[in-house]
């Protein structure tokens, strides 16, 4: 099964946001470039939005947490904050960072 190690959590988001490293890259649609492309890390932000209430987005990143295309990617969810849950949906499992040593 593909893997998603935890590395951190990252600065600047409203709610919760970690940076997970992919065991295989995730497919993402740039709509600034107007293709599909690759990513080795995502950022999943979990927050409970002014209109839409509690929502878990996983979104395309660099190694550093930036954020590389504001698109949704496959797995994001309204109505849950459970990073884990949306990466399982996606098709990864959720590996610890001191697991992803070993």
């Amino acid at each position: 099964m593909k893997k998603a190690y935890f590395i951190g959590y990252v600065d600047g988001f409203s709610g919760e946001a970690r940076l997970y490293r992919l065991s295989e890259p995730a497919e993402y649609y740039c709509v600034d470039e107007g293709k599909v492309l690759h990513c080795d890390y995502v950022v999943v932000s979990a927050i409970v939005g002014p209109w839409f209430g509690v929502e878990t987005y996983i979104f395309p990143a660099d190694k550093d947490g930036k954020v590389l295309s504001w698109g949704e990617m496959d797995g994001s969810c309204r109505g849950v904050w459970d990073h884990e849950l949306v990466l399982r949906k996606a098709g990864y499992e959720v590996v610890s960072h001191l697991e992803s040593e070993e």
